[in-house]
Formats: C-alpha cells, sequence, structure tokens
C-alpha cells in the first residue's frame, strides 16, 4: 500500500472507477516517468482511456489540506501533469478552492470538483435505505463433518475420518476441501445473512451453522486403504468470525451528480473498505472495494468438482 494512500484519496479512486467508463483502467498513487527530473513522479489517481483511437490520461490529484487550495497548489499540479503526460487535470478539494484558484482553473482548462455533503435531514428518498451501511467479512471453518450413509453402501472396513479423499467426475479432492467448495457454492452466507448476523449479535461468542448436502452415492469417499463408501449425504457444521465496519455513508454531490458514498480505513491492520453508488434509471447502481484482510479465508478452488445442492440448514446456533 503506498505510504501516501489516505481515507479520502482511497475514497475518491473508488468513485472515480464508478463513473469512469467500462474499458478504463483506474490506478491510485500511479508513478509515471518526468523525463527532466529524471525520476518518477507520484499521480493520486491516474485513469487510462481510449478515446477515438487515441491514449488519454487523467490526473486526478486529491487534497485535504485545512484550507480551500490556492492558485499555486494549481500550478505545481499543471506542471507536473504538463512533463509526465498527462491529458487531463483534475483536482478534488475536501475543502474547496480560493476564487484566484478557480479562476486560474478555467482559463488553462483544469477541473476542480469538492464535496459537498447533504444534510441528513435533505438526503434523496431513493437513497434513504442507505444511511445504515456497513460491509463485513467473515472467516468460516469447519468444526465438524458427519457422513449419512448406511451398511449398504460402504465397503467393510471403511474408515470416515479427515484423511478420507472425494471422487467424483474424474477428479479428487481432500475432504475438506470438497466441503468447503460445497459449504461456498451453496451461499447460505448471503441467503442466510440475517441469522447469521442476529446470532452473533444475541451474544454468543462461537457461533456456528448446520448445513445438510444431498450426494445420493454419486459421490465416491476413498479412506486410507481404498476403501470405499458412497454417501447418500454429508452434514457440516460452520463456525464462523464475522469482522464488521461502518462504512459511516454520506450523500454528496460530485462532478454534478448525487451520490451515496463511504467507507474506512485502518492503516495499521492494511484493513479498508469504500463503496460509491448512484440511482440511474430506477436502480441503485455502485462499486466497493474492500481489501484482502477482511475478506473469507476460503477461496473457491480453480476447478471446482460438481458440487452436491443443499438440501437443508439449522438455524444457526451458539454454544
Amino acid at each position: 500500500m503506498p505510504a501516501r494512500t489516505n481515507n479520502f484519496q482511497k475514497l475518491v479512486k473508488v468513485i472515480n472507477s464508478h463513473l469512469a467508463p467500462t474499458d478504463a483502467k483506474v490506478t491510485e498513487s500511479a508513478m509515471l516517468y518526468d523525463s527532466e527530473a529524471k525520476t518518477d513522479r507520484e499521480v493520486d489517481i491516474l485513469i487510462e482511456s481510449t478515446m477515438s483511437g487515441c491514449d488519454i490520461k487523467i490526473g486526478v490529484e486529491v487534497s485535504e489540506i485545512g484550507n480551500p487550495m490556492n492558485v499555486q497548489h494549481l500550478q505545481a499540479f499543471r506542471e507536473k501533469h504538463r512533463i509526465i503526460g498527462i491529458n487531463k487535470t483534475v483536482v478534488v478539494s475536501k475543502n474547496g478552492f480560493t476564487a484566484p484558484a478557480k479562476s486560474y482553473a478555467e482559463k488553462n482548462h483544469m477541473k476542480l470538483l469538492t464535496f459537498n455533503s447533504a444534510k441528513s435531514e435533505n438526503w434523496v428518498k431513493n437513497f434513504e435505505r442507505l444511511k445504515g451501511l456497513s460491509v463485513y467479512g467473515r472467516n468460516y471453518f469447519i468444526r465438524s463433518i458427519s457422513m449419512r450413509c448406511s451398511t449398504d453402501q460402504a465397503e467393510s472396513g471403511f474408515v470416515f475420518n479427515q484423511s478420507v479423499k472425494v471422487r467424483h467426475a474424474d477428479k479428487v479432492e481432500d475432504l475438506s476441501e470438497f466441503c468447503r467448495n460445497a459449504f461456498i457454492n451453496s451461499q447460505i452466507s448471503t441467503t442466510k445473512f440475517k441469522e447469521l448476523k442476529e446470532n452473533e449479535e444475541s451474544g454468543g461468542d462461537d457461533p456456528w451453522i448446520d448445513i445438510g448436502f444431498a450426494l445420493e452415492g454419486a459421490y465416491e469417499f476413498l479412506d486410507e486403504q481404498q476403501r470405499k463408501a458412497w454417501p447418500s449425504g454429508i452434514d457440516l457444521r460452520m463456525g464462523y468470525k464475522t469482522n464488521y465496519r461502518a462504512l459511516n455513508a454520506k450523500q454528496v454531490r460530485y462532478d454534478d451528480k448525487e451520490m451515496v458514498v463511504g467507507g474506512y480505513f485502518d492503516k495499521e491492520k492494511s484493513e479498508f473498505a469504500h463503496v460509491a453508488l448512484t440511482h440511474v434509471n430506477g436502480e441503485i447502481t455502485g462499486t466497493l472495494e474492500v481489501g484482502a484482510n477482511i475478506l473469507p479465508i476460503f477461496q473457491m478452488s480453480p476447478k471446482p468438482s460438481k458440487i452436491p445442492k443443499a438440501v437443508k440448514t439449522e438455524k444457526s446456533s451458539k454454544t
């Protein structure tokens, strides 16, 4: 993470990612070569796109200084961008610009943007339900695995433990990997979001959720001695821990567009999440950027086997 990165810069980057053309590349803290100083120069946000067959570079500089930006600030940005080949300069200030700075920008074709936050009682009706936005990263882990299998569905002496392999469609997986993929594909973390959150808030410090899968004999389980079983189903108990973060959503006007934006940035933990939302043609659309440190630890395998369908879930529980 670049040293100059801050909460406001990351938020502006996500807003520009949301508003930029779909084919545009948006880079935070981009380094471009200064041929005069013989060194790289940093641009807070670089937007690269193609227009009429020509490559276009837009440089966005972000400021959180306590006073309105003055002409000297804009002159420095304009000169830097001239040398490093920026086609269009945009400056975003959290605290506005002086009157001479605005006049200078107009004469030199620079675009100035300022956040104009709406008062809480003046939110656009379409955005009302977005006031309490939050983001969470939930880490799941397997607490227990149970197999449903009758005696005629297993070879004599079959031992069910963590060393079991699962074979299906010529692919063999570890039992734990098979269970992780099945759980991810069940999308329980999305469909049971309310129950999962309520369970955590009710005081339990070790919550879990139970989920079952129908296998119907279509999956071959092999123990360490290569003895086989074809279970009718499998049941998982998944424990989980969640990191909730409020996004402190606010309504702003940015580049003549009404938006809801929010985020948080914990530099010490390298955690961040930022969101930008707009209302277009009756629908709310947006862009969310989340740091890897608050994402779930489970990742989909590159080529997962066919995953069984979840057949039952029980309301999340706690010890």
